[in-house]
């Protein structure tokens, strides 16, 4: 069974003893009292009992304590949840240790929510804890093995574990300024010559002081001879057919077939000029007044006047 002499206890620790169950024991009394004569050290080292599931509400402030103490006494009643663990990790004091006594399997989880060593030593690493010991197993009476038995459910083989760990050096939110060397910077010589060449001063940059190149001297004898304009002609006038001219035609092809004259309409049937009471439906004078053959077609001034 756990007992203070699985705890290393120093004289001057302030130390904090969770407990469990419905109400505080004598044997709770007697085993806070054993740690107090270990730890007392003239008016230095005191112990402080809580209950684990009032922890939340004890509002202890941050590193308070040296050492935390958890199942101790009615370790079988003993679980912690990470939120728990997180806690017990803040009030401790940087460096401080943890002693926990825990039931768990020896295999996988089980149905009742008892955590695998394995798990139980995850949880404390969540919770912010370095250094965890890999948990031991702690020998029980054949009263405490009777209770364990009764926690049992199918084939589940469990024991009490012991772990210890310890809070990190640092406080948790802390800061420390890194002193990074750095080393000092060498000067670059620059050649001179180079710069000179990228060096302008406000004297270069006026027209009258600048060598300016003469445009016609990029020009040689064949850029200077007019071309043929026939040789100009592309896209659609160009090739051996006769082609019509593009819709956007910007080489004059369209302008061509636009002098062109039209073509001298002719009739099928030779009755067109007689009036659209002797032309066919496909004639193309129809709707035109009649005309004699030969002569252009005009309209009088009474068709040129709205009715009245």
């Amino acid at each position: 069974m756990p007992s203070v002499e699985n705890v290393d206890l120093v004289a001057g620790a302030k130390v904090l003893m969770m407990w469990s169950g419905s109400q505080m024991s004598q044997e709770m009394q007697d085993t806070a009292t054993a740690i107090l004569d270990k730890v007392k050290n003239g008016n230095e080292g005191k112990i402080q009992l809580e209950h684990v599931d009032r922890i939340f509400m004890s509002s202890h402030p941050n590193s308070s304590f040296d050492i935390v103490l958890s199942g101790l006494v009615n370790p079988l009643q003993s679980k912690h949840s990470t939120e728990i663990l997180g806690e017990l990790c803040r009030v401790l004091k940087p460096k401080g240790i943890l002693y926990m006594f825990e039931v768990g399997t020896q295999g996988s989880e089980s149905d009742n929510g008892i955590k695998s060593k394995d798990q139980i030593k995850s949880s404390l690493k969540l919770s912010g804890f370095v250094d965890v010991a890999d948990p031991v197993q702690v020998t029980l009476d054949e009263k405490e093995t009777q209770e364990l038995e009764a926690l049992k459910s199918d084939n589940q083989q469990l024991c009490l574990y012991r772990l210890q760990a310890s809070k990190p050096s640092y406080e948790v939110g802390s800061s420390s300024q890194l002193k990074l060397a750095f080393k000092p910077k060498t000067e670059t010589k620059v050649d001179d010559n180079v710069a000179k060449v990228w060096n302008l001063s406000s004297s270069d940059l006026l027209d009258a002081d600048v060598d300016l190149v003469n445009e016609d001297d990029l020009l040689d004898e064949d850029d200077l001879k007019k071309p043929d304009p026939a040789s100009l002609k592309v896209g659609c006038g160009v090739g051996p057919k006769k082609k019509k001219a593009c819709k956007n035609c910007t080489c004059g092809l369209a302008d061509l077939q636009d002098d062109d004259p039209a073509p001298v309409k002719t009739s099928a049937c030779g009755n067109c000029y007689l009036g659209d009471a002797f032309r066919c439906a496909s004639c193309p004078y129809l709707g035109m007044p009649a005309f004699k053959p030969g002569e252009k077609i005009a309209l009088s001034d009474r068709q040129l006047n709205a009715d009245k």
